[in-house]
């Protein structure tokens, strides 16, 4: 039988910051996801660090339904 497991609402990654070094962490909102620096507290389009995906990015974005990517 099927069962419902909600996406988790964020995931630390060992993405560094393009700004400072700092790893990101993946968020979602209700319309998106994004990559937050804690940081510098910027927000980074996922698109942007696609090329740099980690264990843990992949992981969150699999839980995710397509129209938040």
């Amino acid at each position: 039988m099927w069962k419902y497991t909600p996406a988790p609402r964020s995931a630390q990654t060992t993405i560094p910051c393009s700004c400072c070094s700092t790893p990101l962490e993946a968020r979602r909102s209700c319309h998106e996801a994004t990559l937050y620096c804690p940081s510098c507290k910027r927000a980074f389009p996922v698109q942007d660090y696609v090329k740099h995906m980690d264990e843990a990015l992949e992981n969150f974005l699999e839980a995710l339904q397509c129209n938040r990517i």
